[in-house]
Formats: structure tokens, sequence, C-alpha cells
């Protein structure tokens, strides 16, 4: 069975709204286990890592990858590492820029996580930058009214995906993700109808 592996964002879950409504429509098809949505480290290299393991668990299967904001920048590594089809939504296209932002003392407000973001962790980042990704493999989705990164980054990041979904207004979150739901595991060859 093919998979969908969910990527979360910084500072958040796997349990972000956008994991758990894919789970349901997964669930609501009869395929409960076709969506994977880990809890990653906070470590850049770290969560790397734990994809990777996944991925090559998974990879005979196939798998198709969904990111979101960070997630977004770990799957577009992950992608051209393995050659993948991947979603973006709202993807951190500079993530080891603005994080420099945030670095020091940190709280996951949503798994409790205390723990401090140094250089270092950029570092990390710096090493998974995409400077030239294969469009063939990418559906881009973005929201003008992001409040939180600028949409046209990811445009001029991924001028021509094979797919893309630009809406006016939203915001970071991608508002009314659920719209996009059986499209996405029909892109992910999930279901098929």
């Amino acid at each position: 069975m093919a998979i969908l592996l969910y990527i979360h964002g910084f500072n958040s879950s796997e349990r972000s709204h956008k994991a758990t409504v894919l789970g349901d429509a997964a669930q609501k098809v009869g395929l409960p286990d076709a969506v994977i949505s880990p809890r990653l480290s906070w470590q850049p290299a770290q969560a790397i890592k734990q994809l990777d393991a996944i991925i090559q668990a998974n990879q005979q299967q196939g798998v198709t990858l969904i990111g979101s904001s960070l997630g977004g920048f770990y799957a577009a590594y992950l992608a051209e590492k393995y050659r993948l089809k991947t979603i973006l939504v709202n993807p951190a296209v500079q993530a080891p820029t603005l994080l420099q932002d945030y670095l020091g003392p940190q709280h996951n407000p949503y798994t409790g996580e205390e723990y401090e973001l140094t250089s270092a962790h950029m570092a990390e980042l710096e090493q998974l930058v995409v400077t030239e990704p294969t469009a063939a493999l990418y559906w881009l989705m973005i929201q003008e009214g992001d409040d939180v990164l600028d949409y046209k980054e990811a445009l001029k990041a991924f001028p021509n995906p094979a797919r893309l979904t630009h809406e006016a207004k939203g915001d970071h979150s991608f508002t009314e993700f659920e719209r996009f739901c059986a499209e996405i595991l029909r892109f992910a060859q999930i279901i098929t109808e």
C-alpha cells in the first residue's frame, strides 16, 4: 500500500491540523495506515534521520511526501534525495535564514518540549538547501495571506512545479486545507477513484 508521509513544521507536532484531517480522510476510505505522521526531533539533522528511516522502510510500497512550513523545507530535500512526488504547503524555503530570528530558548506548545536553537542547527539546515528543484516532483500549495512566510519566495524557489495551487487570502496554516484531502490521497496513489 502506498503511503503519504506528513512532515510537520517548526514547533508543531505529529498531531497538527493538516496531519489530523489527512489521517481522518485515509480512515474514511478504509486505509488508516496510509498516512504516517511522526513526531520529529527539533534538531534538523536528527529529524532528517527519522524521515530517512521511514522512507527507506516504505520505499517499495511507494512514498509521497507532504510538508508544511519547515516540513516543506525538509520535504524538498528528501524529494530530491529519493526522487519522490512531494506536496509543499506554504513551505519555508529560506529556513536557515528565517529561523535565525528564533535562536535561543524555545518551547513547543504542542509537545511541551523545551530546547535551545543554536547556530549549529542553522548549519544543519544549510546542508538541506535545494537550489535546483526537479519541477516534475512537486505540487506547490500557497496562500497569499500567509502571515509567517512570503509566498513569493516559494514561487521563486519552485518556479514551474508540476502542479500549483495558488490562492489569494488564506493564512500560514492554509485555510480550509480539508478541501484538498481527496485530491492529495489521489496524488499519493492511496485512492484511485
